[in-house]
This record gives structure tokens, C-alpha cells and sequence, in this order.
């Protein structure tokens, strides 16, 4: 059998042109220098953001003295501020105690008397005795048109015996006004 061989024949040293491999080349390469562009692009911007923060260390770091400076005035105006409120609560409440006291006493009446007036807080508790039911009206109504006293309550009549006279006590809350 003879085989008959028809295509060319290439020399041993001869090499052919491929085009597809030259397409490979040159993209694996340009990719290459492609990649290399952006690490090196990549360190030079992490190399500027290292030195950035370095330098924004060594700022804060400057500034920590600054700070603890405006902390130690910061709670000293807090100290003056609540001591300023001290001051101004002890200025608003120094005149209610007489003032109160002059309005009891033109309040009572000849048939009432008053055994005990407690403020704490802002609430003001009044006991007192009473010959007759009209004069306790009439003392619990003059103290609720007081203008710094509010939600004034009479909160209990009892009948009782003191030294040998039945009289009425009764006791009355109110809210001191701010």
C-alpha cells in the first residue's frame, strides 16, 4: 500500500506565524502590566494613607492634653450650673414660708386654730381644731384662691373631745406652686 502524503511539507528549522498565540501574548501581557499599574498604584495610595493617619496620631496625641483640659472645665461648669439651681431653688422658696404664715393667720378665724403646718417638698400639710363646720369651709376656700398654693384638699373632719369641748379636726393638703 502506498501512502501518498499531499500536504506541504515544512522545513526542521522553519517555523509558521500563529495568530491566535500572538492574541494570547500580547492580552497576558498587557493584563499584566494592567495589574502591576494597580498594586503599585494600590501601595503608593496605602503608603500616603499610613503617613496620613501617622500624622493624624501624632494630632490627637497633641490634642489629648487640650481635651482632658476641656473635660476638667466641662464638669466644672456642671459643679457651678447645679449650684447656680441650688441657689435660685433656695431664693424661690425663702419668701413662701412667711408669706404663707401671714396668709394663715388672716385666715383663722376666732372659732379655729391651727396645731400644725409642715411643708415638705412642694406639698403643705395644715392640722388644726374648729368650733364649727362653716369656719373650716371657709379657711379651706381662702386657701384655694391663694395664688402659690394649688390642689388644696380637705382631706378629713373628726369630731373629738380636747380639754372637756368637742371640736372638729381636720387636716388639709395642698401643692406648693413653682
Amino acid at each position: 500500500m502506498i501512502k501518498i502524503n499531499l500536504l506541504p511539507q515544512r522545513g526542521h528549522g522553519e517555523r509558521r506565524f500563529c495568530p491566535d498565540l500572538f492574541l494570547f501574548s500580547a492580552i497576558l501581557a498587557l493584563t499584566l502590566v494592567l495589574v502591576g499599574a494597580v498594586f503599585l498604584k494600590n501601595n503608593r495610595d496605602a503608603a500616603r494613607l499610613r503617613t496620613e493617619a501617622a500624622a493624624l496620631h501624632v494630632q490627637v496625641a497633641s490634642l489629648q492634653g487640650i481635651y482632658k483640659e476641656f473635660l476638667t472645665m466641662e464638669k466644672e461648669r456642671k459643679e457651678i450650673a447645679e449650684r447656680i439651681a441650688v441657689i435660685d431653688r433656695i431664693k424661690e422658696g425663702r419668701a413662701f414660708a412667711p408669706r404663707l404664715l401671714y396668709d394663715l393667720s388672716s385666715l383663722a378665724t376666732e372659732n379655729l386654730w391651727l396645731k400644725r403646718v409642715r411643708k415638705v417638698e412642694t406639698r403643705v400639710d395644715i392640722e388644726g381644731r374648729s368650733i364649727d363646720n362653716e369656719s373650716i369651709c371657709a379657711f379651706v376656700e381662702g386657701l384655694s384662691r391663694l395664688s402659690y398654693l394649688k390642689n388644696v384638699e380637705l382631706k378629713s373632719v373628726e369630731d373629738m373631745t380636747e380639754a372637756g369641748t368637742t371640736v372638729k379636726k381636720f387636716v388639709v393638703e395642698g401643692g406648693a406652686a413653682s
